[in-house]
């Protein structure tokens, strides 16, 4: 095998076309999200797991060389210090306004966690046997990739937990190399006195880390926020305002609303109504399905819901539709038993 000069690598990469972050000016100003390096974003982190988002939807995209990729999106965090959680309804709002059917997308996403230093470790063994089994993986994602320095449990042993987090993220970037996946973390903001906040561990993650960018929220009424590269060899130093744009694929492949509806109304009765106790309940979940699927293209015309959004709202409406049927109905007898009770007095 021959060998390459660095100067060579890096042309080579900045004529990939990348991941899009979901950002015009973001994307102008990284290059996009290339494979095989490793990216660092911290910040404020609402924007954080905004970006987070617009990737895995972007990731999840079928392409010319895959037709259904998938994604990995690792959790690191101490639940007794701070939750650490995917917000799913916004994600699936985000994958219906591209054009993607909810359901299929999300079981293409593997989730791994870690709640400590040491579970952090073996993820890196995790993620490569994942990679191995389903090799068609377009990004992985790491929430907090250096929080549990600062909050795991054992507070007398912060040398150890800062060994075993550091080789675990230099393991996660060497496969992830390896492999031309792109790496993509997110961490918290040092504050300084002066100049823009650092990130956490940032002698070790400027080190590591191919791009550094830092987030910065503007005023809440503002459609737009601000991103400050700290290390970005390929592209150099900058900061630009950015906003995500939600871009439907031409020519993608989004199943009928009738073959959603189907699908999603055969995995309520696998994981909703076999659970339920009641016989009678049961019942009535079949004969929610039959409103449902009488008032398919209702809920095919609104565009603005999730299918599982409009489903319950069918069923509000359908209820109110028997309620009002019934006051209706208590009305009119009301009205009788007045009239023979005034032939009677």
């Amino acid at each position: 095998m021959g060998f390459v000069t660095g100067l060579e690598l890096l042309l080579s990469g900045s004529e990939e076309t990348g991941l899009s972050t979901g950002s015009p000016e973001l994307d102008r100003l990284l290059g996009g999200i290339t494979r095989d390096r490793f990216y660092y974003f911290y910040g404020d982190p609402e924007l954080l797991e905004d970006l987070f988002r617009h990737l895995l939807v972007n990731a999840l995209k079928p392409t010319a060389r895959n037709s259904e990729p998938r994604a990995v999106y690792i959790l690191c965090g101490n639940y007794r210090v701070e939750k650490t959680l995917i917000e799913t309804e916004p994600l699936t709002r985000l994958l219906v306004a591209s054009g993607m059917a909810p359901e299929s997308s999300l079981n293409r996403i593997h989730v791994l966690t870690a709640s400590s230093a040491d579970q952090q470790s073996l993820l890196a063994e995790e993620l490569e046997r994942l990679l191995e089994r389903e090799p068609e993986f377009n990004l992985v994602l790491v929430r907090g990739i250096y929080k549990l320095q600062n909050d795991d449990a054992r507070v007398r042993e912060r040398r150890k937990v800062g060994e075993e987090i550091q080789r675990s993220i230099v393991k996660l970037r060497q496969i992830c190399a390896g492999r031309k996946i792109p790496l993509v973390a997110s961490g918290r903001a040092v504050n300084r006195r002066r100049g823009l906040p650092q990130p956490e561990g940032s002698s070790f993650l400027k080190h590591i880390a191919n791009v550094i960018v830092y987030l910065r929220r503007r005023e809440k009424t503002s459609e737009y926020n601000r991103a400050f590269v700290v290390k970005n060899p390929a592209q150099g130093s900058g900061s630009v305002e950015y906003r995500f744009e939600v871009r439907e694929e031409m020519g993608r492949s989004t199943p009928p609303f009738r073959v959603s509806f189907q699908e999603m109304v055969s995995k309520l009765r696998r994981e909703f109504k076999d659970a339920l106790l009641k016989l009678d309940r049961r019942d009535a979940f079949e004969k929610l399905v039959e409103v449902w699927s009488s008032e398919l293209g209702a809920m095919s015309y609104a565009e603005s819901l999730t299918l599982l959004d409009l489903m319950l709202l069918v069923a509000a409406v359908d209820n109110r539709a028997h309620l009002s049927e019934l006051l209706q109905h208590v009305q009119t007898l009301d009205e009788r038993v007045g009239q023979i009770e005034e032939k009677q007095a």
